[in-house]
């Protein structure tokens, strides 16, 4: 079980209680891990009830993909990557262990000391109120919104439109000023609190650059 994820779990058990069918989003995905996790510890049945179909995995990282394909053969597999614009992009590959392999982003500039191998690819970009419409979720509420996709927050929550309220609980991480390519974790917190939502935790997994926040829609 991971730690990182139990508060997000613990908002959305608080406020809307276990999900017979839990619909989850995992954004930058990596592995697929956390998306089926966070499917399973919502969920109140058994967890051979119900279809990984309804857990959507994003990833664009070729070696992800295979790694997601071969682990979660019955989950939905998103290849392309998420932004505001629909189009092709340079991705940026880094190469070692798992946590570097995570870190693989669409800012091609990025140069932490740490990031030792790396290689570029193009890869196209889509919107997620395109996928939602293509996987008919338009009137479906998604129960967690995962996104993690190393500085491209702002830009996969606006890629949403009109469908931003369609989700219950979102698991955002985001950067703080000084290390983050454009939004940062305030701008990030303002926009959430405009768009109707409440934050209930805080958290650092990567900190003291990083920072985890839990938003739940106010109407609850």
């Amino acid at each position: 079980m991971n730690k990182w994820l139990t508060s997000t779990v613990d908002t959305y058990i608080k406020h809307f209680g276990a999900s017979s069918k839990p619909l989850v989003y995992d954004v930058g995905s990596r592995d697929g891990r956390d998306g089926v996790e966070l499917a399973e510890r919502i969920s109140n049945l058994d967890v051979k009830s119900w279809a990984y179909s309804d857990v959507i995995l994003f990833e664009c990282n070729p070696p992800q993909i295979e790694l997601i394909e071969r682990n979660y053969p019955q989950a939905t597999l998103i290849t392309e990557a998420i932004s505001d614009k629909k189009g092709e992009v340079e991705f940026l590959q880094i190469h070692g262990d798992q946590n570097h392999v995570g870190s693989s982003t669409m800012n091609t500039k990025r140069n932490d000391k740490w990031i030792k191998e790396t290689s570029t690819i193009k890869v196209k970009t889509r919107r997620l109120d395109d996928v939602i419409k293509e996987l008919k979720h338009t009137k479906t509420e998604i129960n967690i919104m995962k996104i993690d996709t190393e500085g491209y927050t702002a830009e996969v929550l606006r890629s949403l439109g009109k469908y931003l309220r369609n989700v219950r609980v979102f698991h955002l991480e985001t950067e703080i000023e000084g290390y983050a390519r454009a939004e940062t974790n305030l701008d990030i917190a303002l926009f959430m609190t405009e768009n109707g939502y409440k934050c209930t935790s805080l958290e650092g997994e990567w900190l003291p650059n990083i920072q985890d926040q839990v938003w739940v829609r106010c109407d609850v």
